[in-house]
């Protein structure tokens, strides 16, 4: 079912109307006609619509029954991702979407070979990751919209998180003693997962996250890509925290 996300403040009188992108998809991909059904979700709600009108610009619709279920985790993850090459930032929202993320930062490193010199290019690149999000907690029943933050770097990231009461997990291919599970031995209510690019970290940035307590931590003896070893962290996280059966 077509899920549409909106504010509370969008819902007047038992009615709410569909506009911009999720209409023109409802309409021109869908064919989305008067008595078809839609999801609704509000920052606190969930509700069964009816269409009843489908307009050039909007199509309105009906409330038929607010549906008790809430399907977000408890705890919160942040995905702190070291831009990679290519699409795979793409990949790797899309797949962190569906396991229960519910934030991403995207990561300017030492070893960063994407270079966003422009503004202009940079917001782009945001908008399109933040509508890959969009569409992938559509797809997989989220309640929320994970948001994409502007891009930092790793000091700036280190600036905004060292007072945090959060789990700061830094998986690090040289690091072979301290494993992420004896990290995991006593569940916090919010993670910060921090990934480097492809190539990892220089180890000048592990040594300034250990300075505010981050765990540097190893995921085996394999190495993992960049654009795997977030959704590994994250689904182990979860487990963890009771968050997948």
């Amino acid at each position: 079912m077509f899920r549409y996300f909106c504010v509370d403040d969008n819902i007047k009188n038992g009615r709410v109307t569909v506009e911009g992108g999720d209409a023109k998809h409802l309409k021109t991909i869908l064919r989305a006609q008067p008595g078809d059904k839609i999801s609704v979700v509000t920052q606190s709600k969930e509700y069964i619509a009816e269409i009843m009108e489908v307009n050039t610009g909007n199509i309105n619709c009906t409330l038929v029954e607010e549906i008790p279920t809430n399907n977000e985790t408890k705890i919160n993850i942040t995905l702190c991702q070291g831009i990679p090459k290519q699409t795979k930032m793409e990949l790797i929202i899309q797949q962190n979407v569906e396991l229960g993320v519910k934030r991403f930062i995207p990561l300017l490193t030492e070893r960063t070979v994407v270079k966003l010199n422009e503004k202009e290019r940079e917001q782009k690149k945001l908008d399109r990751w933040q509508k890959i999000a969009k569409e992938s907690a559509k797809q997989s029943n989220r309640n929320i919209i994970p948001s994409v933050e502007p891009i930092m770097t790793v000091q700036e990231l280190i600036e905004k998180i060292k007072n945090e009461d959060a789990a700061i997990l830094v998986p690090y291919e040289l690091e072979d003693v301290k494993l992420l599970k004896d990290v995991l031995c006593e569940p916090k209510n919010n993670y910060y997962i921090v990934i480097g690019p492809e190539g990892g970290f220089d180890i000048k940035e592990i040594k300034m996250l250990q300075e505010i307590g981050a765990h540097i931590v190893t995921l085996g003896k394999r190495i993992l890509r960049t654009e795997t070893a977030g959704v590994v962290t994250a689904a182990i996280v979860m487990y963890a925290c009771n968050e997948l059966a």
